[in-house]
């Protein structure tokens, strides 16, 4: 069933000269490269997005516009849609951590499983939204999301801590693997139940309390370097310019370091 899935999905690519044309000339490899750099540049520009949405917090009224503004049926369909980068970058990544460090390379499977899951989380996820009145508690959620994202990361880091790769490579992996349970996590959360995650008077009290804060710091500098450091792989593989190169990596710097002042400063002072 599976293999006939995959000759129809193919069968209606090849219709598709547009979508076909890469895979023709440069082959399925730099297809999902690509399109696991180009998914991680759209949750990249979703998070700062998001940083700036949750600094409103200080103004709980603007604050409450802006979810007006979200609320919309168009905005909805947005997030979710949101969800097909964030799941096939997760997934993707996934396939690379245990293509490079645990030796499995049987792509054809992993693809398989990748599409069959982000299926999985899509209708999931749609559901959540459309129906918005799930109540889980958050504590409980939470542990076992946490407990579940450092067992992943701390497995990744055994694996490749003493490889001869350089300690920021390293990192970006660990952080990956950390985040691969925790985001598509996040965003489930923020629809298992509307207020959660679109109401001030429920989303202060629970930042405020001390376990939360510690989790939202870590998860905060977690997105930010892998964000980063993927942006600066493709300044360094793609421009020759040196002097270009160098400008845009520090502007990278720069915009990391506002944006995870501005992280910090939310969590720590609300």
């Amino acid at each position: 069933m599976a293999k006939n899935f995959e000759g129809l999905l193919l069968g209606f690519l090849e219709h598709a000269p547009l979508l076909m044309y890469y895979p023709h000339t440069r082959g399925w490899k730099f297809v999902l490269s690509w399109s696991h750099r180009i998914a991680g540049l759209l949750l990249a520009a979703y998070l700062l997005l998001h940083i700036y949405t949750l600094s409103l917090l200080s103004d709980p009224k603007q604050f409450a516009a802006m979810m007006e503004t979200y609320s919309s049926l168009f905005f909805k369909l947005l997030e979710w849609l949101l969800a097909v980068p964030l799941i096939f970058h997760t997934l993707n990544g996934a396939r690379l951590i245990l293509y490079e460090s645990f030796g499995q390379r049987d792509n054809q499977r992993m693809i398989r499983w990748s599409f069959i899951l982000g299926f999985v989380y899509m209708i999931l996820l749609g559901f959540f939204i459309v129906n918005g009145n799930q109540h889980v508690p958050a504590l409980f959620f939470w542990l076992n999301i946490s407990i579940a994202s450092f067992i992943v990361g701390y497995f990744v880091y055994r694996k490749i801590w003493n490889t001869l790769n350089s300690v920021f490579w390293k990192l970006q992996r660990i952080t990956g693997a950390f985040l691969l349970v925790m985001l598509p996590a996040h965003m489930v959360f923020t629809h298992l139940n509307y207020a959660v995650g679109h109401q001030a008077a429920t989303i202060i009290p629970r930042m405020q309390h001390y376990s939360y804060k510690m989790l939202d710091l870590v998860l905060i500098m977690a997105v930010l370097y892998h964000g980063a450091f993927g942006v600066y792989s493709i300044i360094e593989d793609y421009l020759k310019n040196k002097i270009l190169r160098r400008a845009l990596t520090i502007l990278l710097l720069l915009g990391i370091a506002y944006f995870g002042y501005i992280g910090a400063r939310l969590t720590l002072s609300l």
